[in-house]
């Protein structure tokens, strides 16, 4: 059924599975491609469909009436759809079909935000139906290698697989490793992770997202990692070391996505404003204005507001003494508060340039009992391993998952070719 594009991209499970597969539209919706011809057109007599495709800043209000729906039907469609979806949050890339009956009154009305979340409007009756679909997903487990050649994310992306998969993998190791600054050409990966698929009209399987990693494998000069998934009970799980140990650690590598260091931690910095030498006790991150910066581990704000040279500020306090400090910032996550408790990696402001600043970065501090220490050098404390009446259930599974990470062998036969 599908066609493998590249060597790296393997199955393990029934069928071929192709690292790029083509999507389509449930409920019959109009091909995206061709959106800005879909006028309101007639179908076999005696009926007519208004079909589109919201662009940017476009309501389903403007959309459909562009295409001839009234505003009465409009009003019809908002009000009867309320209980199962609020218009005020329809996206761009949001799609719909609308079905007129001969009388021109509406017969039914389809609303696709993704494969995976759909509307219908219908009427029995007098009475009118919604109704939210979700279909049900068939898993597909895919292994994908790899070997970097720049970043992680082109090497996975060149692969035909979406960016999340680079993303979700580089968390897995945001404890061990930072991809920004890390990653060097001839480093190799592989993953074995699940494809969540949707059954089309016509029988044929439509990938929908990437799903669960299972296992992960990084090597490079400076060593070996690797990490499976493991859940302690349905529904709560980790990821895990061939050892047992934890993966997930009190603190974080880096609290954004960044471009790359543009000060270190140092005793000793001419400032880029001031022109003298003071210590510079943490790392400058440079990246984009607007990129969301996380709290490295849990803990709770203490902290929130304009501070001088920092600029914008956050401060969360951790357990056992640590204290993080995030300064420059444009702006704070929208209802965060001092006293909040916040979860490691949850957005808590976005980066940008108040205060003494030449430009765009996140000025990162860590302190321990009061004392900045250098966030580089800091190696923190692993979470939980896997509970010792875990181990025999973790050991069978961690066998095949490790194992599902290698290219599948060749089986020599004595059969004739």
């Amino acid at each position: 059924m599908w066609q493998r594009p590249h060597a790296l991209v393997s199955e393990t499970g029934a069928g071929v599975l192709s690292a790029s597969d083509p999507s389509a539209a449930v409920l019959g919706l109009a091909d995206a491609t061709q959106a800005p011809s879909l006028a309101v057109e007639e179908e076999p007599p005696p009926h007519r469909v208004a079909a589109g495709e919201l662009s940017d800043g476009e309501t389903l209000a403007t959309s459909l009436s562009i295409r001839g729906i009234s505003g009465a039907q409009i009003h019809t469609v908002v009000t009867e759809m309320s209980p199962v979806f609020n218009f005020r949050y329809a996206k761009a890339g949001d799609r719909y079909r609308l079905v007129l009956d001969e009388k021109g009154e509406i017969a039914r009305f389809g609303y696709e935000r993704s494969p995976l979340e759909t509307y219908e409007l219908h009427r029995e009756g007098d009475t009118w139906l919604a109704s939210k679909n979700q279909p049900d997903l068939i898993r597909r487990r895919v292994r994908l290698a790899g070997i970097i050649t720049s970043s992680l994310y082109d090497a996975v992306t060149s692969l035909g697989e979406r960016p999340e998969v680079a993303h979700d993998f580089a968390d897995i190791f945001a404890w061990d490793l930072d991809f920004s600054r890390v990653a060097q050409p001839g480093d190799e990966f592989a993953l074995l992770y699940e494809r969540l698929y949707t059954q089309g009209d016509d029988g044929e399987e439509l990938y929908v997202r990437p799903g669960q990693i299972l296992a992960a494998r990084y090597t490079s000069l400076d060593g070996e990692y690797q990490a499976v998934y493991f859940e302690l009970e349905e529904g709560r799980g980790g990821y895990y070391r061939p050892d047992g140990s934890a993966v997930e650690r009190r603190f974080l590598k880096a609290p954004l996505h960044y471009k790359r260091i543009s000060s270190h931690y140092t005793h000793s910095r001419l400032h880029p404003i001031l022109k003298v030498r003071r210590p510079h006790l943490g790392i400058d991150y440079a990246a984009p204005s607007g990129t969301p910066v996380w709290s490295v581990g849990n803990g709770q704000v203490v902290h929130r507001g304009y501070s001088g040279g920092f600029g914008h500020l956050i401060k969360v306090r951790h357990s056992d003494g640590y204290e993080s400090l995030y300064g420059h910032l444009s702006r704070y996550a929208q209802g965060l508060r001092v006293g909040q408790r916040v979860h490691q990696k949850q957005v808590i402001g976005y980066v940008g340039s108040t205060g003494l600043s030449t430009g765009p970065h996140l000025d990162f501090r860590l302190k321990k009992d009061g004392r900045y220490v250098n966030p580089a050098s800091m190696r923190s404390p692993s979470g939980d391993p896997i509970p010792t009446n875990d181990r025999g259930r973790f050991r069978a599974e961690l066998d095949s998952l490790i194992a599902s990470l290698d290219p599948t062998p060749l089986v020599v036969t004595n059969e004739a070719l």
